[in-house]
């Protein structure tokens, strides 16, 4: 069974996480090629989760004029986000104490909200508060369907592939060849897809932590850095994330 899994973790060359890649000796000694330091990063757009796609769109395959349509819709996403975090700023600089759940998500909140609105006589109401996190609300449900549609467009692509990075492309190939069933394989691309968010989350660390030590102009003891130990800590959690789905999917592999 472990022949086995070799064999498979070399085909898609993932045999680097038999190593303890919790030794620090072994990170610097033999650097994963995909764990975000060799990353320069190329943010088109000041929200990440639009970068995150936008990256997927560059390698879907589109032509130049396809790939600048779709870059319109982007930047008209990107204008939305922007007057959402707007609107979210102004009602933070409002009354936040008398209706702070009321910037939830949760529906229980949301009842309760629409449940004070119903209400004539409830005393210091503050109209305008309610109707801007009303619109907050609003807004937010249309970004969401707004996001939806970018994928949707993304996917058109004729080279789309539903994951960017290598490792969780390797997981994701290895998954379509075992034994779960419709339902798994989808609660399952979504842990993949969160693991990516993580992975591309600690490339960002990685960038950052360098641009702050380039603009310093000088060395710091960056191991003790702030900077560094979240750098670690992202580390541990995207090791962590891969080496669950990595046991999750080979488990169900080896079943074959």
């Amino acid at each position: 069974m472990r022949k086995k899994l070799i064999g498979l973790m070399s085909t898609y060359d993932l045999l680097e996480h038999f190593t303890d890649t919790e030794d620090e000796n072994i990170l610097k000694r033999h650097k994963a090629m995909n764990d975000g330091s060799n990353y320069v990063s190329k943010d088109v757009f000041k929200n990440r989760k639009l970068n995150q796609l936008w990256a997927k769109a560059e390698f879907a395959g589109f032509t130049d004029e396809e790939l600048a349509a779709l870059k319109e819709e982007f930047l008209h996403h990107q204008e939305k986000v922007d007057e959402y975090m707007s609107l979210i700023a102004d009602i933070d600089a409002g009354d936040t104490q008398t209706h702070k759940n009321s910037l939830s998500d949760k529906h229980e909140n949301w009842n309760m909200l629409e449940q004070e609105e119903e209400s004539n006589d409830v005393p210091g109401k503050n109209i305008d508060y309610l109707t801007k996190v009303n619109l907050m609300r609003d807004k937010h449900v249309k970004l969401k369907d707004g996001y939806d549609h970018l994928e949707r467009l993304t996917a058109q692509g004729p080279n789309h592939k539903e994951f960017i990075e290598p490792k969780v492309q390797g997981l994701w190939r290895i998954a379509q060849e075992a034994k779960f069933n419709p339902d798994e394989l989808m609660s399952l691309k979504e842990e993949l897809r969160h693991y990516e968010r993580r992975l591309l989350k600690l490339r960002h660390f990685h960038t950052s932590a360098a641009l702050a030590d380039g603009k310093r102009g000088k060395s710091e003891d960056f191991d003790n850095s702030t900077a560094e130990k979240n750098v670690k800590k992202h580390a541990r959690i995207v090791e962590k994330l891969h080496l669950d789905l990595e046991t999750k999917i080979m488990q169900k592999h080896v079943e074959l």
